[in-house]
């Protein structure tokens, strides 16, 4: 019986803690971003404006709820080098318009080396 309530807990531990990665990452505001120190790990979500070869240029989105974000009027430059790994989507659904959450490293103001992207453009909303 002691090892059956040891196995029940243990289970419970295990699928509580998938459950709860199952949602999207929570970004970083604008504010949180524009204060981000050189070499700080940064997650953001953005709306693409432009890519160009390792380029991408897009608009800082702030998150209302997991599925709906608003825009921000901020911009932002992000260095998207060709093996950079793609949770979701490819190098081809960077096109303008795409919605993409971006794990990053800041470099300078308003700039970051990305280091993992989740394309979701057909997942969230805009407004």
């Amino acid at each position: 019986m002691k090892y059956l309530a040891c196995f029940a807990l243990a289970f419970f531990a295990i699928t509580a803690g998938a459950g709860a990665q199952m949602g999207p990452p929570i970004p970083m505001t604008a504010a949180q971003f524009e204060s981000s120190s050189t070499g700080q790990n940064v997650t953001l979500v953005v709306r693409v404006t432009r890519f160009s070869r390792t380029a991408l240029d897009a608009e800082l989105l702030e998150r209302v709820n997991d599925s709906l974000y608003k825009t921000t009027g901020k911009s932002v430059v992000l260095y998207v080098p060709a093996e950079t790994p793609f949770v979701m989507g490819s190098m081809s659904d960077l096109k303008p318009g795409a919605v993409v959450f971006t794990y990053a490293v800041a470099t300078t103001a308003s700039h970051a080396d990305v280091k993992k992207i989740i394309v979701v453009t057909q997942y969230v909303r805009v407004e």
